[in-house]
């Protein structure tokens, strides 16, 4: 199931009983607090994550077509024929701005915030909120067989077995709600005024609709004036003294993250943002970030001759950050590329005016390193440092950092060393192998949130760096390093919440081991491409080259093959995939890191084969 992020609110009736406490206003605009109850079922909504609200007007229709000008994320369908229509039809009229799994409300609802959860959280796709007997008056009765609804009635008399009451909050699929307009496009003719509750029991013939059941929630929906006075005098002031109290739970959806970053992350990283509000200026927090900058460098055994250095930013700015900040006016950068990455370090170098000489080749192509000591040696009296991506997710290709090492050591050149998507997921060692910078960022393999860039520095190399005339300032390296060091904090406002997940992803890194994260992502990869294989997929690189993080698979060249309908076919099964860049030949990219499993990768296997053999793609 997808995280409900849209609602709609049928709010197109007349609301004729209530004219005396409302006026002219339709009923959404009752007021029992200091704001309509349409607005307070709206702030409710944004509480529990809803980003869009679909609102179906229809009489006096001004009204909420000012909330979507007072809202950005509120949107209004006028139904024009609202006054012979059924709340079916307003529903239809939504089948434009549909795109995935909704909540659907009724306007004239007055609902304590712990409904809503429970929709969210439900274990079903498809759920009908249901109450115990609240003998308010005006009932929809539920009937009910096992987990599944029968049929929906003011008639009691026509419910077989009780469930209990609809209150008006429904959690429906968009593949439920396809049915239900393509089931409505043929009653309408004969019924008009066919309501959604009618289409929900017609549909119960040939489907299972679900229901989640509240014994005694705080609710009520209000059609006449003794509603409105129970609701004023009773139910409302208990809906406050229920969400005053209210503890936010949610499920958290997992899906399975299998492009090359962000990647997915556990449950416990995820809650680990949820933390009190702290002024990142205290002492707690400042011993929270010096605790992560240790373990950092502990995990490419940096020993006390390295520091880290952390941004609040992407992997870029880090990248940025040390590019810019360690290369002297007067020398040259020898840059190494063969992906994006390595083409995105000559980028920033140029859009900074750094001198740099580039070793080129067709991205995918391993690394010649006699023709790289041949530039060296070319431009020995030039160049004062060598600058390498580890893994280059534009292809999967593992750099080797050994040569790269060697050929460093040997014309003692500074080694910048780009591992965005190696740190924490392949060993490194930055002291055996003499790198001077190496930059990363909290959602790779490290498996933590999107954030934070962090840069890894050999100390003596980096005290020297701040000899330099600065070419920046928020990325200055070592003024960023001396405040940390002096200070105990980071320079300017750190994303606390995100550091706070880094520190569980790295305390969960510790636990799982250096060796023990190496191999689960060594046989995910084993199972992955063994099934790929299967399939009659090829690979853009050998794989002998691979870094068996990320794999790049060349596209099938099959007339009945689309990447996007591909990607969509399986993103709504929980799988998100990748698109290739800029290689040799066309691909799509497939990583096996993060917080999965190889029984993930299986799954992914079994739907990626169902997507083939639904479309007949042939593969050869």
């Amino acid at each position: 199931m997808r995280n409900l992020r849209q609602a709609v609110i049928l709010a197109a009736g007349t609301g004729s009983r209530l004219r005396g406490v409302v006026d002219d206003k339709p009923k959404g605009f009752l007021k029992l607090g200091e704001k309509p109850i349409i607005e307070e079922s709206i702030a409710k909504l944004v509480r529990s994550g809803v980003t869009d609200i679909v609102i179906i007007n229809g009489y006096r229709h001004e009204y909420y077509d000012a909330l979507a000008k007072k809202y950005p994320f509120v949107s209004t369908i006028k139904n024009p024929d609202f006054a012979e229509t059924g709340s079916m039809y307003s529903f239809f009229m939504a089948r434009e701005r549909i795109y995935g799994d909704i909540l659907l409300l009724e306007s004239d609802l007055i609902y304590e915030y712990n409904m809503l959860q429970t929709l969210h959280n439900s274990i079903y796709s498809d759920s009908i909120l249901v109450s115990g007997r609240t003998g308010l008056g005006d009932e929809v009765y539920v009937g009910v067989d096992g987990d599944t609804i029968v049929n929906l009635s003011k008639d009691i008399k026509k419910i077989k077995h009780l469930g209990g009451e609809l209150v008006g909050i429904s959690r429906i699929s968009l593949d439920l709600y396809r049915e239900m307009v393509g089931h409505a496009k043929n009653m309408f003719d004969r019924h008009p005024r066919y309501d959604y509750e009618d289409c929900l029991t017609d549909l119960c013939n040939s489907r299972s609709i679900n229901y989640d059941f509240i014994e005694k929630p705080a609710w009520m929906e209000i059609d006449d004036e003794d509603h409105y006075k129970n609701a004023r005098d009773t139910v409302y002031p208990l809906i406050g003294e229920k969400d005053r109290a209210v503890s936010i739970k949610k499920n958290i959806e997992r899906t399975v993250l299998l492009n090359p970053g962000p990647a997915a992350t556990t449950d416990s990283v995820k809650y680990a943002m949820v933390v009190e509000d702290i002024c990142p200026r205290e002492q707690e927090f400042g011993e929270l970030v010096q605790g992560i900058r240790r373990d950092l460098v502990r995990i490419v055994h940096g020993g006390e001759l390295y520091e880290a250095v952390l941004f609040a930013s992407s992997g870029t700015g880090a990248l940025e950050a040390c590019l810019t900040s360690v290369i002297p006016d007067d020398r040259t950068a020898l840059i190494l590329n063969n992906g994006a990455y390595g083409e995105r370090m000559q980028q920033i170098c140029d859009g900074f005016g750094i001198r740099h000489i580039d070793y080129v080749i067709d991205w995918g192509e391993p690394i010649d390193f006699k023709e790289v000591e041949t530039i060296i040696i070319e431009n020995k009296d030039l160049i004062s440092h060598i600058a390498v991506v580890h893994h280059e997710t534009t292809v999967g290709i593992l750099n080797n950092l050994t040569a790269v090492s060697n050929l460093a050591s040997k014309y003692h050149l500074e080694l910048i060393v780009d591992a965005m998507s190696s740190f924490a997921g392949i060993p490194i060692d930055v002291k055996d192998l003499g790198i001077h910078y190496l930059m990363s960022s909290s959602n790779k393999c490290i498996q933590g949130m999107a954030g934070v860039g962090f840069v890894i520095c050999n100390r003596e190399s980096l005290e020297k760096s701040g000899a330099l005339k600065p070419r920046n300032f928020y990325f200055n390296l070592y003024q960023n390093y001396r405040f940390l060091s002096e200070k105990g904090e980071m320079q300017f406002t750190p994303p606390v919440q995100i550091l706070y997940a880094l520190r569980q992803a790295i305390n969960e890194y510790f636990i799982e081991t250096e060796e023990g994260r190496a191999d689960r992502y060594a046989q995910m990869y084993r199972v992955l491409t063994a099934g790929l294989k299967k399939l009659g997929f090829k690979f853009l690189i050998e794989e002998k080259f691979h870094a068996k993080i990320l794999t790049a698979i060349i596209e099938p060249r099959d007339k009945n093959y689309d990447f996007t309908e591909m990607h969509d076919f399986l993103y709504w099964r929980g799988f998100t995939i990748y698109p290739g860049k800029g290689a040799k030949e066309d691909t799509f990219r497939l990583a096996n890191m993060g917080a999965i499993s190889c029984d993930d990768i299986e799954k992914f296997l079994e739907n990626l084969q169902e997507y083939l053999t639904l479309n007949n793609i042939k593969l050869s």
